[in-house]
């Protein structure tokens, strides 16, 4: 179902006040932003509510036009927009932050979750295994027949607070006596042993996608999210993401992966408080167009230092940490001066961090520091790599070794 720029007519109402259903207009518009017209406030009227502060939560029931079902959905950190008071009253109130489903959920008022469910095109095209078992013979007669059958899971890791596996869905659209077809997708499925609400889910999507940006080192976001209810009604959350800048990938082999997975994300775990600084850096930046390629450059090379100073050697100069990192990296053969390229690197952060003039003429230009990101972003991943038992050397993605040629 494609919720996206459509209309819905429904009835809603804040969890504290059932009573008071109201009846509304729903519009989800490209960006998955969820916003109710309303000819009544939500808010009662007595409430210190009246004004700009967020509701909290808004529940609601829809009717799609297009199919004769009714949806449920939840509309969080809820702000009031538009409000015009007279003879015909007008609200309107919009939530960034709106799951849907496509059936009715008695449970509705339930805020807990217990699982959370992430798909993604790199993801589907990474994991090998499918479903499908095709057969053509198009020499003597067109003939093509495919059968599906869901793969078992795939489990990834369990401990007392995850159980991570690959889970395989798959669905079907019989059109007519002359069209169908079958539709398969790969979810990286993470069930909690305890219940979570909604905010909570954040740092853990975030923690999973950060490790597999790592592991097929290519930025990109989730397509897909889902939550999970304790009474196992699947929730799609709306909004949609920015895209990410999509670079050329080496990833992991996935058998290996899938042999060490338990080791890697035990690890990932463990090493979210030592590397969270280093983590949310370098994610704060990495694909991320809208970001200079000077400040990606300075994020970097301060990733690198910090990293240094914490886990190698506390005192010591910039040049010398960054000599050290390249040394120990796997591309430390492909380099034919290291002590010259750190001295470049000092000398590029000195300059875009203190302008000055003197350093401009020996410093990189913007087009070689967009190069030398790359081979900066190689590094981290890297050293994060490292971090969690994968210590084998690398592939080298093809912008990393074309700009190592000229270095």
């Amino acid at each position: 179902m494609d919720y996206y720029n459509k209309y819905f007519e429904g009835i809603f109402w804040i969890p504290d006040n059932e009573d008071k259903k109201i009846i509304s207009t729903l519009y989800i518009d490209d960006k998955g932003i969820a916003t109710i017209t309303s000819l009544q406030s939500f808010e009662p009227e007595t409430s210190v509510l009246h004004g700009n502060k967020n509701l909290a939560l808004v529940l609601g029931y829809l009717n799609c036009h297009d199919e004769s079902k009714t949806y449920s959905i939840k509309l969080y950190d809820v702000y009031k927009n538009y409000q015009l008071t007279g003879s015909l009253n007008k609200f309107k109130y919009t939530s960034n932050l709106a799951i849907i489903t496509p059936s009715f959920d008695r449970n509705i008022n339930d805020r807990t979750y217990n699982t959370i469910m992430l798909n993604s095109d790199l993801i589907n095209n990474w994991v090998p295994f499918t479903g499908f078992n095709f057969k053509t013979d198009i020499e003597d007669s067109f003939e093509i027949n495919h059968l599906y059958k869901q793969p078992d899971i795939i489990n990834l890791f369990k401990n007392k607070d995850f159980d991570i596996y690959i889970f395989f869905r798959a669905s079907s659209n019989f059109k007519g006596r002359r069209s169908s077809s079958i539709n398969e997708s790969v979810f990286i499925n993470i069930k909690t042993a305890e219940s979570f609400e909604i905010k909570s889910s954040k740092n853990i999507i975030a923690s999973i996608e950060h490790l597999f940006n790592l592991i097929l080192f290519t930025p990109f976001y989730s397509n897909s999210i889902e939550l999970r209810t304790t009474d196992s009604i699947n929730y799609k959350l709306l909004k949609r993401r920015n895209k990410l800048e999509t670079n050329i990938t080496q990833k992991i082999n996935f058998k290996f992966f899938k042999d060490n997975s338990q080791k890697i994300f035990s690890k990932w775990f463990e090493k979210q408080v030592k590397l969270e600084l280093a983590i949310l850096n370098f994610f704060s930046v990495y694909g991320n167009n809208e970001v200079f390629v000077e400040n990606k450059f300075l994020t970097y090379i301060s990733i690198l230092e910090n990293y240094h100073k914490n886990n190698i050697k506390k005192d010591d100069c910039l040049k010398t940490r960054l000599n050290y990192l390249l040394k120990n990296s796997c591309i430390s053969h492909n380099i034919n001066d290291i002590d010259k390229f750190s001295e470049t690197l000092k000398i590029t952060r000195n300059y875009h961090t203190h302008l000055e003039e003197k350093h401009k003429e020996k410093s990189l230009n913007s087009l070689e520091i967009h190069q030398a990101n790359y081979l900066l972003e190689f590094i981290i991943r890297e050293i994060f790599l490292g971090e969690v038992g994968i210590k084998e050397p690398l592939k080298i993605p093809s912008n990393v070794e074309k700009y190592l040629v000229k270095i």
